[in-house]
């Protein structure tokens, strides 16, 4: 018994976070820790912009602190990955961005956690 008790923290200490689009992938050792995404999506944010009509227009980003020796979640990583998200579904802009920190970071296998959010559309170029 006390050998399980040993072999489960140091068999999760090198699991990575299940959040969904996440800064930490799903095999995360904690050595160099969450990379900073470069936010190089040619997404705008804008202040308002057509209603949600189909799911995929939601598009969100986690910044994970997944090892205690992690730096925290960073709210530029989010917004970083949730722009990329609505890039890669062919969206270029993204209204009604939230920043909030997740209640459910534990369950993801993050110390703590950020997530943005926002509703993603193709926007007309002038």
């Amino acid at each position: 018994m006390k050998r399980i008790v040993l072999i489960l923290p140091l068999a999760l200490s090198a699991c990575g976070t299940v959040a969904q689009n996440s800064d930490v992938g799903l095999v995360h050792t904690g050595l160099a820790g969450p990379v900073k995404i470069a936010d190089n999506a040619v997404v705008e944010i804008v202040d308002g912009g057509p209603p949600l009509t189909d799911e995929k227009q939601r598009v969100m980003g986690t910044s994970c602190r997944n090892k205690l020796w992690d730096a925290p979640p960073s709210k530029e990583n989010a917004i970083a990955l949730m722009k990329r998200q609505a890039a890669d579904r062919g969206y270029n802009a993204v209204h009604s961005v939230k920043v909030f920190s997740d209640p459910s970071a534990l369950a993801k296998n993050c110390w703590s956690a950020l997530i943005a959010s926002g509703i993603a559309f193709s926007k007309e170029q002038p």
